[in-house]
């Protein structure tokens, strides 16, 4: 299974909030790379890879998807403007929830999700991140947690205090429950992506 870290890209431009209202933040946007802000693209070629047999998302290829649907306006990634972008091109099925009874019809129909995680807020610590933060959902273990890649993963990320009651490492997986998940993305625009391959 193929797996993207963002932070082996820390000199791969990849431009966005050039919507942004204040000219401190396009300015900011002109700077930023992979390492800082594409979680979300690195999280649709994980799942690219994951759904489809001799098919593969480039990194670049990502960059200019994200450009052509304008998904990058905006801080990071947009994933309710990417994901569709990203579904189009690949002919893959979309469905944007916040449903844990979808995401886990996705998961046993044998499709994958991305999740997005709203990061801290009053009185919680984000387990995925501190701010927000784009992560695959990969497939739901016999005990009934998920098995989760995360593009931003690195030593001792999980080992914080708020986190390493929560989750898991195995390996290059982060296991958890779907309360925590659940606890995670309270905030985002969308909890889940759900993809499917399309039925012939």
């Amino acid at each position: 299974m193929k797996f993207v870290n963002q932070l082996d890209y820390p000199e791969v431009p990849y431009i966005t909030r050039q919507e942004m209202e204040d000219e401190a933040s396009r300015e900011k946007g002109k700077k930023t790379t992979v390492a800082t802000s594409a979680c979300g693209l690195c999280s649709a070629i994980i799942v690219v890879d994951r759904l489809l047999v001799n098919t593969e998302l480039s990194l670049e290829e990502a960059i200019r998807l994200s450009y052509a649907s304008e998904a990058n306006l905006r801080i990071g990634t947009d994933y309710t403007v990417f994901a569709p972008a990203l579904a189009e091109r690949f002919g893959l099925d979309l469905e944007m929830t916040d449903d844990p009874e979808r995401l886990l019809f996705c998961l046993r129909t044998g499709g994958c999700a991305v999740a997005e995680s709203a990061g801290d807020r009053e009185g919680y610590i984000g387990v995925f991140t501190h701010n927000a933060h784009y992560v695959v959902v990969i497939a739901e273990q016999r005990d009934g947690r998920f098995a989760v890649l995360d593009p931003a993963i690195k030593e001792g990320k999980y080992d914080e205090e708020g986190r390493r009651d929560k989750v898991k490492v195995k390996g290059k997986f982060v296991i958890c429950d779907l309360k925590t998940l659940m606890e995670d993305t309270e905030g985002a625009d969308k909890r889940f992506y759900l993809f499917w391959r399309k039925e012939k």
